[in-house]
């Protein structure tokens, strides 16, 4: 059961890529996002954080799965110190702004955590 999962996304593609093939991490992160979209059991909250913040942001490659889990229930939430470190707090089109200790209460709230 995944509700009461946490993700973590802690870069903006899926897995580790060199960086001729960022582009191949991001269409990876994009199939993660969509697979937990269609499945009947979500997680709690997707939890982004350094450069995982990004992809809350409006050029963000999953922002529409992302707009899509949240309008499902998911909680998505990004790190302001890391939007704030990237120069992007203005730029958030999906979920909200948390501080670390929000990020930590849902990891510490979980019964399972997974970092992609």
């Amino acid at each position: 059961m995944l509700s009461d999962t946490v993700v973590l996304i802690t870069r903006d593609g899926f897995g580790t890529t060199s960086a001729g093939d960022a582009a191949f991490g991001e269409e990876m992160l994009e199939k993660f996002l969509h697979t937990l979209e269609g499945r009947e059991d979500k997680p709690a909250a997707i939890c982004a954080y350094t450069e995982g913040a990004l992809v809350v942001t409006d050029d963000s490659p999953v922002l529409l799965s992302l707009q899509m889990l949240e309008a499902a229930g998911v909680e998505i939430i990004a790190c302001g110190t890391c939007l704030d470190h990237y120069g992007r707090t203005d730029r958030v089109a999906v979920g909200r702004i948390g501080a670390m200790t929000d990020i930590v209460e849902k990891m510490a709230a979980a019964a399972k955590v997974i970092t992609v």
